[in-house]
């Protein structure tokens, strides 16, 4: 039995974006409001610069844009 819920991936939400849809993709994938997943992402690249930098570069790259 397939049991794949498309509404569930992780995709890039152009209508909420601030850059590039990354973290308020994320945001509807976890249910999480928009504003902690972008908190969060910053206060990890304050930490973390240039593994944050990759990672959201990738995503960029490899996520779909959310079709309406």
């Amino acid at each position: 039995m397939n049991t794949f819920n498309a509404e569930r991936r992780w995709y890039k939400d152009k209508l909420n974006k601030k850059i590039s849809g990354v973290c308020s993709g994320l945001a509807q994938r976890l249910d999480l409001p928009v504003w902690s997943t972008r908190l969060v992402t910053l206060l990890l690249f304050l930490s973390f610069p240039v593994g944050v930098l990759i990672g959201y570069l990738v995503a960029h790259c490899c996520l779909e844009d959310k079709v309406i």
